[in-house]
């Protein structure tokens, strides 16, 4: 899948809800729009799942920091279908906190820290650092503290599936999404904390 046709679906997501686009693409996190209902901002992360696929990618380098990062923002899900003129959304839309989520997520914060059976996690990082605390200089321990959160013990795109996304969301009215989306926020706002 491409960041193109990707980029295509989340400005036809933001048209849709009418949400205000951020800055784009980072190597920092950003969450893709913002919607202010009666002086309140909401934080708002798009994605959009493959019908025949029935699975939401997430990102690559999936660690803890995200996940926390995840669990404080309002998500969009959007279902897509491929046709010969290109994907289009279907009209199938569902809204959900991080907090709906959180069991998804406390499953990915698990493997993140216990590992698999191939690699290490970062559960096994502490185990290591706690052996090897006074023999390496802090700035070394420092490096390898930042290399295992971050990057080797990170999940590679794990995947929502879409039963998930429809078991922990609420069902957006296709008939007036941006109206319906106002709607819940207003009715769910405390959880935009």
């Amino acid at each position: 899948m491409s960041t193109t046709q990707d980029d295509k679906r989340e400005k036809e997501q933001i048209r849709i809800f009418g949400l205000t686009p951020t800055s784009g693409r980072s190597n920092k996190y950003i969450h893709d729009g913002i919607i202010d209902i009666d002086g309140k901002t909401f934080n708002i992360e798009l994605k959009s799942s493959d019908l025949a696929r029935g699975q939401v990618s997430t990102c690559r380098s999936f660690n803890l920091k995200k996940v926390d990062q995840y669990k404080q923002v309002w998500w969009i899900f959007s279902q897509y279908e491929k046709t010969q003129a290109g994907n289009s959304l279907t009209g199938t839309h569902y809204l959900a906190h991080g907090v709906d989520l959180r069991e998804w997520f406390d499953k990915q914060e698990a493997k993140i820290l216990s590992g698999t059976k191939t690699y290490a996690g970062l559960g096994d990082w502490y185990d290591c650092k706690s052996l090897v605390e006074n023999l390496l200089p802090a700035e070394t321990l420092e490096k390898l503290e930042e290399t295992f959160r971050k990057k080797g013990c990170a999940l590679n795109d794990p995947k929502i599936p879409w039963s998930e996304v429809e078991r922990c969301g609420v069902k957006i009215d296709p008939s007036a999404p941006a109206e319906h989306l106002r709607q819940l926020l207003s009715e769910r706002g405390e959880l935009s904390g």
